[in-house]
């Protein structure tokens, strides 16, 4: 399993589809930054620029696009006709795939450090006054919190979508709209249980005080997911050769 984690990392520099990631995650902080700068009687911070940029990662950007890059990754062993070759060896199609889910939260873990890194930048840019040893650890944990339970909410997706040749793109659209229905679940005490919103309550993002956070609810719901989705990776490619 090591190994093929290993393999999977260098698979990832021959893929220009991780540029596409990157502008995505930076797209959402400079969005994030303007709507802060064109909202009348607005204080400009770097906490403000901060939720500002995570609302727009899990409702807008990262769900789409951890789709993108991590189905994209599943999809080039079947274009690149070497799926049927990984699997003479004794390499399992559940291996294979469990593999690349792995790296792709590695992934996650550098779009967290890259998030945090460009939103303190613009921050200062911005002329934040606010920036301190505080906002920041709490910018970190909220970034970190927001991006895992979004890359678990959209694994049932990723594993669904990539299990036939290039149809991993409806799974791609399928997650936009998957992550823009949280807009609208997040003013309501369904935030607790909508997995893309289950981040928010997690990491105790700002909110109205109408609103009642469950934070143990909301990890029950990331845990089932999770849980389910080994299960349904397990059960979708039971056949060795199911390809």
């Amino acid at each position: 399993m090591i190994r093929l984690i290993k393999t999977e990392f260098l698979k990832y520099k021959r893929y220009n589809i991780l540029w596409l990631g990157i502008v995505s995650v930076l797209f959402s902080i400079i969005l994030a930054a303007f709507q802060l700068a064109g909202t009348n009687n607005s204080i400009i911070s770097y906490t403000g620029l901060s939720e500002g940029a995570i609302w727009n990662h899990f409702s807008l950007f990262l769900p789409f696009t951890f789709t993108l890059v991590v189905g994209y990754s599943i999809n080039r062993e079947y274009t690149d006709l070497t799926l049927k070759n990984i699997l003479v060896v004794p390499v399992s199609k559940f291996r294979l795939i469990l593999s690349k889910i792995v790296v792709g939260y590695g992934l996650v873990i550098l779009e967290w450090i890259f998030s945090f890194i460009v939103t303190l930048i613009i921050a200062k840019a911005m002329g934040c006054t606010d920036i301190n040893l505080q906002s920041c650890v709490i910018s970190l944990k909220q970034l970190f919190v927001v991006s895992t339970c979004c890359y678990i909410a959209i694994l049932p997706v990723i594993v669904i979508a990539t299990r036939k040749q290039d149809k991993f793109l409806s799974g791609v659209i399928f997650s936009f709209f998957y992550g823009f229905c949280g807009i609208f679940l997040a003013d309501g005490n369904l935030i607790n249980v909508y997995p893309m919103t289950t981040g928010l309550v997690l990491s105790n993002y700002a909110h109205d005080e109408k609103i009642v956070y469950s934070p143990l609810l909301s990890i029950s719901v990331i845990i089932i997911i999770f849980i389910g989705t080994l299960i349904l990776l397990k059960v979708l490619n039971r056949k060795r050769n199911d390809i």
